[in-house]
C-alpha cells in the first residue's frame, strides 16, 4: 500500500514516489520519483519511437518542399526540431499521466 511518504524505489533515491510503472525485476516495486519517471527506459523509449514515426510524418507534409527546393535556413531547422519534440513531449506526458499515482 502506498503512503503519502512512499519513496522511489531506484537505488539511492529518497524522493517521493509520484508515478507507478510495471515492475521490471522482483525487488522493484515499480514506483518513481519524477526525475525517475522521466528517464524510465521505457517512458524514453516509447517516447522516441512515436517522435521519430510521428514527426517523419509531419515533416514531410510541413517542410518537405522547402528541402526539395533547397530552401534550408536556420529557421527551418529550428522547426524541424520541434517538429519532433512535440510528439516526444506528448508521448511522455500521455504515459507519465497514465501512471500518475492517486493519493487519498
Amino acid at each position: 500500500m502506498l503512503t503519502a511518504t512512499t519513496c522511489c524505489s531506484v537505488t539511492g533515491c529518497a524522493h517521493a514516489a509520484g508515478y507507478r510503472f510495471v515492475a521490471a525485476a522482483d525487488d522493484d516495486d515499480g514506483v518513481r520519483c519524477r526525475r525517475h519517471a522521466l528517464t524510465y527506459w521505457p517512458v524514453c523509449g516509447r517516447a522516441t519511437r512515436v517522435a521519430l514515426i510521428i514527426g517523419t510524418i509531419l515533416l514531410v507534409i510541413n517542410h518537405a518542399d522547402e528541402f526539395l527546393r533547397g530552401q534550408v535556413t536556420a529557421l527551418v531547422v529550428a522547426k524541424v526540431g520541434l517538429t519532433y519534440m512535440v510528439p516526444f513531449s506528448v508521448s511522455t506526458y500521455s504515459a507519465l499521466a497514465a501512471n500518475r499515482l492517486h493519493r487519498h
